[in-house]
């Protein structure tokens, strides 16, 4: 469980600073990574 919130984490820092930057396509991935990783995601495969 702490490895998945670390990894939740780590994840939001990156799409932060990809959207910062511009990198519209690689934030959207970084998103939709953040998604399957959130508790509610089982339901709908992205």
């Amino acid at each position: 469980m702490k490895n998945k919130s670390k990894r939740y984490e780590q994840l939001k820092r990156q799409a932060k600073r990809l959207m910062l930057a511009g990198d519209v396509s690689t934030y959207m991935s970084k998103l939709r990574e953040l998604y399957q990783l959130s508790p509610g995601a089982g339901a709908l495969p992205v």
